[in-house]
């Protein structure tokens, strides 16, 4: 009853964003910007985020090797984008990540090992992208009134050092393993300090550790680029250093877990920074909507990889797997 609630606040939070936004506009305005838009452009940046998915692809796997028997590039790829469509697409209690967390352990029953590598090959990625966007921000300082984007990625960088410092440095994960020794909170340390473990493994192997940073830089940049691809098939003119810092700074809002997915919530945020800085509010949506429109369409082959793989105790497998690591 609890998560039906949820789902219903989100979805009317979602609603009275998009009712919000649209209502800021001339929907004629933003209908012919909508047909206006360079087709092959728009591909180019669908096949952009079809190869962001294939570097997240190769970046789990590195990751996943020192840690357990890794399922074959194939199923690998078919894991992942069952996981992007449970996360973006499919609205599920069960959440992506804990999708990747079953198929990838079944086989082998390394449910604990699965769950580390995945919180890694986030962490990785997360590092990467506050990386790029903070270096971004120290050599072209953005200004957006009313909007502090340097304090918003330095204090969100610095609080995700500090949460990296708790869990892998043993001195200080000692200190959290005491903090969080009471009542209803000893499962999270057993999940974090699976994931400490874990990294102990992966630190054996610092190739490893480099080559997954690797992808994820390339894979960050990537995304931004496509975003700035979508952006010129619109006729939006602006250097590629805004979406070096705004794409970030939309991804970190959208994780906010108020609306269904981000949706609404993520447009939102395409209109408020990309408009401060003179971008029409027809264009910024355009750009919002079209980019959450190709990351579901890109994780759309989830959904159909989901029907052939599943089987019919999945899904109460999953539950009990969430509802351990809450």
């Amino acid at each position: 009853m609890k998560t039906f609630i949820i789902t219903l606040l989100k979805i009317l939070i979602t609603a009275l964003f998009f009712v919000y936004i649209f209502g800021k506009v001339d929907l004629q305005q933003f209908a012919n910007t909508i047909r206006g838009a360079r087709i092959e452009l728009l591909a180019g940046a669908i096949l952009a985020f079809c190869i962001c998915h294939f570097l997240c692809v190769l970046r789990w796997r590195i990751l996943i090797h020192p840690l357990m028997p890794a399922p074959p590039l194939l199923r690998l790829c078919g894991i992942y984008c069952i996981g992007i469509f449970f996360n973006l697409t499919f609205p599920t209690t069960i959440g992506g990540d804990v999708v990747k967390v079953y198929y990838a352990g079944k086989p082998s029953g390394t449910y604990a090992e699965s769950f580390a590598s995945i919180f890694l090959d986030r962490d990785i990625g997360m590092l990467a992208m506050m990386i790029i966007a903070c270096s971004t921000v120290l050599i072209y300082p953005v200004s957006v009134p009313g909007i502090s984007i340097p304090l918003i990625l330095w204090s969100v960088f610095i609080l995700f050092i500090l949460g990296n410092i708790a869990v892998f440095t043993p001195r200080f994960h000692r200190i959290l393993r005491n903090f969080l020794q009471k009542p209803r909170l000893g499962k999270i340390f057993a999940k974090i300090d699976n994931v400490a473990k874990a990294f102990l493994v992966i630190g054996k192997n610092p190739a490893a550790l480099w080559m997954s940073l690797g992808f994820s830089f390339a894979n960050q940049a990537l995304g931004c680029a496509a975003v700035c691809i979508i952006a010129r098939s619109l006729g939006i003119s602006i250097p590629l250093y805004y979406f070096l810092i705004f794409v970030p700074v939309v991804t970190l809002i959208s994780m906010i877990p108020i609306s269904l997915n981000g949706m609404g919530l993520r447009e939102y945020s395409f209109m408020s920074l990309f408009g401060a800085i003179g971008v029409a509010d027809e264009s910024c949506i355009a750009l919002g909507l079209l980019y959450s429109f190709m990351v579901i369409l890109t994780s759309l082959p989830g959904g159909v990889v989901y029907i052939f793989l599943r089987g019919k105790a999945d899904s109460v497998k999953m539950a009990a797997i969430e509802t351990g690591l809450e």
